[in-house]
């Protein structure tokens, strides 16, 4: 398309109260020919907008009260396994190291917005967003995994899981899942923010034949995780309904175990959703990117310059907005999780209404002894 340079009484004349004071710089930029530069221009307040009030502020104020309540889960974890109050703590393991790897993963989320916030879009920062999306989604998606796996020894192979599951065993499963998480992510993050700004990534990938071969086969691999984890579960959510059944015909189960395993699958049934719902923004956003990478690769060509912003302002509203969806929805996932834990584990639940009774007790001997020093000091 050709290119046509147009001058500073012609580019903005009818564009109204959409010019602002710091729109000059873009007076003199060269736009192509048929272009709406009130559209351009728009679309990039759009983006800046969308950065500043979306991105900086919502993800932030979830992503705040994840690690809140995550932080306060994980304390719940510790505080009741040191109580040996545990029955499972096989399944705890688990659960603790998920906890960990979200609030690892909201810290590096919060280093990605100040890097977002004060320099913009480049090589790093992308670097650190793609690496926390894939370390998360890699270390649930491990996790999911083995918790369904535990669950399933457990109701349908009992004695095996006696013998065979371990609280070391668990640890060591814990440990693989976090290196290997780390490993592919590396790879994903140091090869993804390539394909989005090759010019300064330190490794040489041409389009054709690396950036898009690596899009479709990451695409590929981040779709058979999340297809694999949750046909896994229904899978074996399918085998225990069905052990069940043939327990209670032939009576070899009581009620209350038959009830409690009950409890656990549709325990397990809630984390899968929100993983579910959690991890598609991910694969959601992955595929989008993939399909328009061609597109969306220009915004790291060249150097960084005010007019190359107000040129490519629809390809970064774009940009923006999947970033700002991907990471509301990532973030609320986070809040959710920990809070349906607790809410479908009895043990938890009377433990925190322990404490909230304790702190009211106190709370009323506090104002008790208050009030005896005021009669005592009056009399």
């Amino acid at each position: 398309m050709e290119s046509v340079a147009t001058t500073t009484a012609n580019i903005f004349t009818n564009c109204g109260n959409e010019v602002h004071v710091k729109d000059e710089k873009y007076f003199q930029c060269t736009i192509p020919e048929g272009a709406d530069p009130c559209v351009m221009l728009k679309d990039l307040h759009e983006a800046k907008n969308l950065r500043k009030y979306v991105l900086a502020v919502v993800p932030s104020i979830i992503s705040s009260a994840a690690v809140i309540i995550n932080i306060a889960y994980g304390l719940l974890i510790i505080y009741l396994w040191r109580k040996k109050r545990l029955s499972w703590k096989h399944r705890y393991a688990f659960l603790l190291s998920r906890t960990v790897s979200t609030v690892i993963a909201i810290a590096l989320f919060y280093a990605t917005l100040l890097a977002w916030k004060f320099a913009g879009f480049e090589y790093t920062s992308v670097t650190i967003f793609i690496l926390v999306a894939s370390i998360t989604f890699l270390t649930f998606a491990g996790t999911y995994l083995a918790m369904t796996w535990l669950l399933y020894m457990a109701v349908v192979h009992p004695l095996k899981y006696r013998y065979v599951v371990t609280t070391t065993r668990c640890w060591l499963a814990v440990s693989a899942i976090w290196i290997i998480s780390i490993a592919f992510a590396l790879c994903i993050a140091l090869l993804g923010a390539t394909l989005f700004y090759p010019d300064t990534a330190p490794v040489r990938c041409p389009f054709a034949s690396c950036q898009r071969p690596f899009a479709v086969v990451v695409t590929c691999v981040i779709a058979a995780f999340f297809i694999t984890v949750i046909s896994f579960y229904v899978i074996m959510l399918y085998r225990m309904h069905q052990h069940n059944l043939h327990c209670e015909r032939e009576n070899q189960e009581q009620g209350p175990s038959n009830a409690n395993n009950i409890r656990t699958m549709n325990r397990l049934a809630f984390n899968m959703i929100t993983f579910a719902v959690g991890s598609m923004p991910i694969l959601i956003v992955t595929i989008i990117t993939t399909v328009n990478l061609q597109h969306l690769a220009h915004l790291g060509l060249g150097t960084k310059s005010s007019c190359k912003t107000f040129l490519n302002a629809k390809l970064f509203m774009q940009a923006e907005i999947l970033a700002c969806v991907a990471a509301t929805v990532w973030t609320m996932a986070m809040v959710v999780d920990p809070l349906i834990n607790i809410y479908v584990d009895s043990l938890f639940l009377d433990t925190l209404r322990s404490f909230y009774r304790k702190m009211l007790r106190r709370d009323a001997k506090h104002k008790n002894s208050s009030t005896s020093k005021v009669v005592i000091s009056s009399s």
